[in-house]
């Protein structure tokens, strides 16, 4: 709808701005900022999540994504302890596939977000989502969230402002301001200053991006296991070189075969899936039980089934082989 719109005005005759941002659609929304009450002041850090711009009559539809998840999660999180991981500390950048990702459309869930209702200003330039109910008594704690959208079309400003308090205490206010202060890429893209409370300070940058798909807490370990293969394949999971150097000739052992060459085709195809794992700026350790269970089912393969390293390869890139 977006490009007819733009192709009919030039079809017309009519001069289209080039930084006129149309906010309809999904973006993707990544923060650098720098925390003062942190104990590390200085140090750089990040954040992202997805909006989304949906009109309903005279009514706007703002919905926050803030659990976010790529194809390719090369250089977002670090292992911290088990299964437990962490963004990495600094101004994390998506590099090319990543955001080629963005473009098609990321995965989210609905686990943490928030939507709001906004009704158009006089102006006809903003949105508001309007005063939340005040405390109806001094026993009665009330919280709540006032999102605006200002500046349209040229240099849009989001703000969200949140008050918690009752009738009987002052209340604690706080603000997160989104200001524009360049459009690129035709409107597909905008940068400016960000600011949570005076104390969260930095950039970010807004990419319009593909209609996301909701993921399940299953379907994103299922994005895992599936960035695990790929990891497999793009690195090459096993050499025939190192597999014939370790079992000799490819020959169908018996199941209960506990030979050294067994041993040592385990030890080579192990290796061989934690190094595809690491090639993606993985830690092996987070994806231990995935890397044992694709190891296992490879050695069977091989050993017990006869099959040949190229049929594995072929299995692995059909995704008819997963840990």
């Amino acid at each position: 709808m977006r490009r007819f719109a733009l192709a009919l005005a030039v079809a017309l005759g009519i001069a289209s701005p080039a930084s006129a941002v149309e906010l309809e659609g999904f973006w993707y929304v990544l923060v650098h900022y720098q925390d003062q009450s942190s104990n590390k002041p200085e140090a750089w850090r990040w954040d992202d999540r997805v909006w989304s711009f949906e009109r309903n009559g005279d009514r706007l539809q703002w919905t926050e994504y803030a659990i976010v998840t790529f194809q390719d999660e090369r250089g977002r999180f670090e292992s911290i302890s088990g299964n437990r991981a962490a963004r990495v500390v600094g101004a994390w950048e998506p590099n090319a596939a990543q955001l080629a990702d963005v473009k098609d459309g990321l995965a989210v869930t609905s686990r943490g977000s928030k939507t709001k209702t906004l009704r158009a200003g006089a102006d006809g330039t903003s949105w508001s989502s309007g005063e939340g109910p005040e405390a109806e008594g001094a026993m009665v704690i009330t919280y709540t969230e006032t999102w605006t959208i200002q500046g349209l079309p040229d240099a849009p400003v989001f703000a969200r402002d949140d008050s918690m308090g009752s009738a009987s205490t002052e209340s604690m206010e706080g603000r997160t301001l989104y200001r524009t202060e360049a459009v690129r890429e035709n409107g597909d893209e905008l940068v400016g200053v960000y600011d949570r409370d005076g104390t969260r300070k930095g950039r970010f940058r807004m990419i319009r991006s593909g209609s996301v798909s909701k993921a399940g807490e299953q379907d994103l370990e299922a994005r895992q296991r599936k960035a695990l293969r790929q990891a497999a394949i793009e690195s090459g999971l096993v050499s025939p070189e190192e597999v014939q150097a370790a079992i000799g000739t490819q020959v169908k052992l018996a199941p209960d075969a506990k030979g050294e060459d067994r041993a040592a085709a385990r030890a080579v195809i192990r290796k061989n899936v934690e190094d595809a794992v690491r090639a993606q700026g993985e830690d092996p350790r987070v994806h231990a039980a995935s890397i044992d269970g694709l190891a296992r089912k490879i050695e069977r393969l091989l050993f017990d089934d006869g099959q040949s390293v190229a049929e594995v390869q072929r299995l692995i890139e059909t995704g008819q082989l997963r840990p």
